[in-house]
């Protein structure tokens, strides 16, 4: 993957600032997820598609990345617990949650890049979060330990309210399983 270099002019300063964008590293970048129910959680993990970041003087400045939602995965039921992992995989991408077959992909991309006003060290990211077709704007939590014009590399914590993406499951009641869904991502980008 190569690094490209794009240049943006400011028109009111009259200055060339270097933005670079970097490709994200799909094999060492991923997203863990945790959904809660009354009794108990799941996790597991989904993979990042593609995507990239941009980096303006060594600060994050836009971006998007693609997740394989057909890539669900469950982690804390073990292999060898066959019939209950597939099961509860298979549920995930059904229409009773995210309907993968349908909506493959989900996205969030990049509007606008603060510093927390809790954290200097951390930026809040707004974008737009895509889930099942309906996109809505969000905010994301990223801590860099990274930020060059060669590598960036991040953690970012996305927790949103599934009902509002229309994850919904239709099955007897609904409030067994919590709304609130949370991805933790690692991002490597180069």
């Amino acid at each position: 993957m190569k690094t490209v270099v794009l240049i943006v002019f400011v028109m009111v300063t009259g200055t060339v600032l270097a933005q670079t964008q970097l490709n994200v590293v799909t094999t060492e970048s991923k997203v863990s997820w945790t959904g809660t129910k009354v009794i108990g959680f799941h996790q597991g993990i989904v993979k990042i598609k593609e995507g990239s970041v941009k980096i303006n003087d060594g600060k994050l400045t836009g971006g998007y990345f693609i997740i394989d939602m057909t890539s669900i995965s469950c982690t804390d039921i073990p292999d060898t617990d066959p019939i209950p992992k597939k099961k509860l995989e298979s549920h995930l991408k059904g229409e009773d949650f995210f309907d993968v077959t349908n909506y493959p992909t989900a996205k969030f991309e990049i509007v606008e890049v603060r510093v927390h006003p809790d954290n200097p060290a951390r930026n809040l990211v707004l974008g737009n979060l895509t889930i099942k077709g309906i996109t809505k704007r969000w905010k994301v939590e990223v801590e860099p330990t990274t930020q060059t014009d060669k590598l960036f590399i991040a953690q970012a914590d996305l927790r949103f309210d599934r009902q509002q993406f229309g994850v919904a499951y239709k099955g007897l009641k609904d409030e067994l399983v919590h709304d609130i869904v949370r991805l933790n991502i690692v991002l490597k980008a180069k």
